[in-house]
């Protein structure tokens, strides 16, 4: 990254893209599982909803990570420390392999027992577990994929995000098509086989990363794959940024899979129609994911520079970025509603019933897009101890929210879906507060 560059809305818009993209291919990895296994049984797609979060639950503690590891790549780059870069990923490394170890061992071994006493349906509760032990085996390429996707966005060579992901999303379409149906003389395993497929896909995605890494890594300059030596005042300041980083973003999928858990108390049918929402919520947030992403990597970029004076002239080009472009994509859903919907089932009751919910999340995600950028930047400023009590707080309200309307109220499907509101509103009002104070003054 050159340190002298300013982030015009044609240089934001440069680092974001590949993001956006690479979201696109992910996304097409979570949604081809729904698609695959909305025409096997309403039970598969109901419990690819609660195998498919209990799995990214763990998965985003490495996602967590991660970002701390592009956030101080992206610092020490502007504060042009580049051997230190090659310190970080190796540190990194070595960590994230060992969380991978220790998820694969409790997905594997103990998600028996952790999901009985939470799923009330058996049937969906086996379903979920059969998917899971298939799908845990992804965990090791997964997060060796995420280290070296923080690595090039930290330096803002972001167009690797989008070549892995493009590789795991067309890896996992054809493994899909051969495992969940038993084509091409493979045998016939349903869920099993969509679990199967998405950590096979995650091994491509790693063997590309592996080569491309080589390729265009710049170990020299880098000093990337050297012979690894402890540094504990690096890896303590590591830690510092990526543990609470870490548990944010568990805690926010872990909601998230709560949420779900208490729809699953509503009946089979909601659950699946809030499956199928969820699905069209990952599309409408792909772009501003992406400049999120951005975000972490330009803010701590400019503070490694010294360019704080900046920061508020840069976030507001990234929210007129992020808002303008998740509402083209808000719009052309609206349109296409049900056949964008009739591609994850066939079942026209359910795509009716569905559509409401497609209504309350495209108002949510407007807010999403700028609450999310905003979230991003207290991030990107290293004061991810203030990102994971604002993601604290804001979950207590939206969980309680939750709870109240489906549960206490028993309202409507719709009505349970607005409580995203909640989330995002205060979540951008509590961040956007902080950075004025504390951040944007200085």
């Amino acid at each position: 990254m050159v340190a002298s560059q300013t982030y015009s809305y044609n240089q934001i818009w440069k680092i974001s893209y590949p993001l956006i993209i690479g979201g696109v291919a992910q996304t097409i990895i979570n949604v081809s599982d729904t698609i695959f296994l909305g025409r096997v049984s309403e039970l598969a797609l109901g419990a690819s909803a609660i195998a498919g979060l209990y799995y990214v639950t763990f998965f985003m503690l490495g996602v967590g990570f991660s970002i701390g590891t592009q956030i101080t790549i992206a610092r020490f780059d502007g504060e042009q420390k580049y051997s230190e870069i090659g310190m970080v990923f190796s540190h990194s490394f070595i960590f994230m392999m060992l969380m991978a170890l220790l998820i694969f061992m409790v997905m594997y071994f103990g998600s028996n027992v952790l999901l009985q006493s939470l799923v009330k349906s058996p049937a969906i509760l086996n379903a979920s577990i059969e998917f899971i032990r298939y799908r845990s085996f992804g965990i090791f390429a997964g997060f060796f994929v995420l280290l070296t996707r923080s690595f090039f966005s930290g330096l803002g060579f972001t167009k690797m995000v989008g070549y892995t992901t493009f590789i795991a999303a067309s890896c996992n379409i054809l493994f899909n098509y051969v495992l969940v149906f038993g084509n091409f003389g493979f045998p016939k395993m349903e869920i099993a086989g969509s679990g199967l497929a998405s950590s096979m896909a995650e091994c491509c995605a790693a063997i590309f990363a592996i080569y491309y890494t080589i390729a265009y890594g710049n170990i020299r300059k880098y000093q990337l794959f050297h012979k690894f030596q402890y540094n504990k005042l690096l890896f303590i300041e590591l830690i510092k940024t990526s543990i609470p980083l870490m548990v944010q973003v568990f805690i926010a999928l872990w909601s998230w899979f709560v949420f779900f858990l208490i729809v699953e108390k509503m009946g089979e049918r909601n659950l699946a129609i809030s499956n199928l929402t969820r699905n069209i919520y990952m599309i409408l947030m792909l772009c501003l994911m992406g400049f999120s992403n951005a975000t972490n990597t330009i803010v701590s970029n400019l503070i490694g520079q010294n360019r704080k004076d900046e920061l508020l002239a840069v976030l507001k080009r990234i929210v007129v970025l992020s808002f303008v472009t998740t509402l083209v994509v808000v719009l052309v859903n609206l349109i296409f509603v049900d056949y964008t919907l009739s591609i994850f089932t066939d079942n026209k009751e359910i795509i009716a019933q569905t559509s409401g919910c497609i209504y309350v999340i495209s108002g949510s995600s407007l807010f999403f897009s700028v609450a999310y950028v905003l979230l991003s930047a207290v991030s990107g400023s290293g004061n991810t101890m203030v990102t994971l009590v604002i993601e604290a707080l804001t979950l207590f309200f939206y969980l309680l929210a939750t709870y109240l309307l489906a549960v206490k109220y028993q309202a409507s499907i719709e009505m349970v879906w607005c409580t995203e509101y909640v989330y995002f509103i205060i979540m951008g009002i509590v961040s956007f507060l902080y950075l004025k104070r504390k951040i944007l003054k200085q």
